[in-house]
């Protein structure tokens, strides 16, 4: 995990909620590797032991997906950030050394008819419901959950305000989620839209299971 850079998590992040509660499917590797990628960083010649490993979307790949642009804020954050002791066996043990480049970094996935299926998702939800990314992250925040936390269901379940996935019932202003996007993005802009959600009582499509 500490290979990864932070816009990392957040891509992943931002994929993991949009693929559950927007989408309202299971867990899609293709998709993913349609729109990523892994490459080094800051680049081949010398890679970095923590955050050596970064996620970029695949040129040409990014109009498709839902608009976003990632902060600059994080450019020093090897200054701020620290890690602590694994005191459970939750975590895998922490690999020294800088990742190693594999090929498997730029494969693709196959089932192109699912992830083309998925593609016209996408693009209904930019045309019907203005979604950008600043919508996702605003949507899981008003949730309460983290997607990438362990969870004992997938977001397309979630039931309200007793679901078990929360972290906290504490409701957040509107100042507040506008401090935390423009904490995570640049010029995030975002319309709250739930009516094309899923949750509890919406399952996935068939054809993706």
């Amino acid at each position: 995990m500490h290979h990864l850079t932070p816009n990392s998590i957040l891509h992943i992040s931002i994929f993991v909620h949009l693929r559950e509660a927007f989408l309202g499917i299971e867990p899609h590797f293709d998709l993913f590797q349609y729109f990523f990628h892994l490459q080094p960083h800051p680049n081949e010649s010398k890679i970095g032991v923590v955050g050596g490993a970064g996620l970029q979307f695949r040129p040409g790949k990014k109009p498709e997906y839902i608009p976003y642009e990632l902060s600059d804020k994080v450019i020093d954050w090897k200054e701020m950030w620290f890690y602590v002791r694994n005191h459970s066996s939750s975590l895998p043990l922490r690999t020294s050394g800088p990742p190693v480049k594999k090929p498997s970094w730029n494969s693709r996935g196959g089932r192109a008819d699912q992830v083309n299926f998925l593609l016209g998702g996408i693009e209904r939800l930019k045309a019907d419901h203005q979604i950008t990314s600043a919508s996702v992250i605003v949507h899981w925040i008003l949730r309460r959950i983290q997607p990438l936390q362990q969870r004992v269901h997938f977001g397309f379940k979630y039931t309200g305000e007793e679901d078990p996935t929360r972290y906290s019932r504490a409701k957040i202003s509107e100042d507040e989620l506008k401090d935390r996007v423009a904490g995570l993005l640049k010029n995030g802009i975002w319309m709250l839209s739930l009516s094309g959600t899923f949750r509890a009582g919406r399952r996935p499509r068939e054809v993706l299971l």
